[in-house]
């Protein structure tokens, strides 16, 4: 059998989960406003870097939210991580209607930045899951290598 490096070997599912969602989110936070400050001006890269702010911060909560979930009863985790998924986006709909109330914000550059951060943290995530499963090398009875 093959180990896997010690590093790999330390760090959690989830950790390698979150590290996989926060690092490509990361230059999100530098682009997404910066080039929407040149598209639309100050207060649309303000709003762009709310959104990319409080959509990481959301999802960082969910993933935390769904590790709950699979420590309770394994009857209720499919209902659990919906749940966790309702709340999530129930909480960025009352963001945006609430920052969307204000005279300043502009809501298009804020909607933008929450769904490509959203669906960046999520690519970033699968990645991280598939890293934090160690591999497993294995010759079956009468395999011959």
């Amino acid at each position: 059998m093959t180990a896997a490096p010690a590093t790999l070997r330390a760090r959690t599912p989830v950790a390698s989960m979150l590290l996989g969602g926060l690092l490509p989110v990361a230059p999100l936070v530098v682009l997404v406003p910066l080039l929407t400050w040149a598209a639309a001006g100050g207060w649309a890269a303000v709003s762009a870097l709310l959104g990319v702010g409080i959509s990481a911060a959301v999802f960082v909560l969910g993933v935390l939210g769904i590790r709950g979930v699979l420590s309770g009863p394994t009857a209720t985790t499919m209902a659990g991580a919906f749940g966790v998924l309702i709340v999530q986006m129930a909480v960025l709909a009352v963001t945006i209607w609430a920052l969307a109330q204000t005279t300043w914000l502009q809501v298009l550059p804020l909607v933008v930045a929450f769904v490509v951060t959203g669906l960046v943290f999520q690519a970033g995530l699968v990645v991280g899951y598939l890293r934090s499963r160690p591999q497993l090398d294995v010759t079956l009875p009468g395999e011959v290598r």
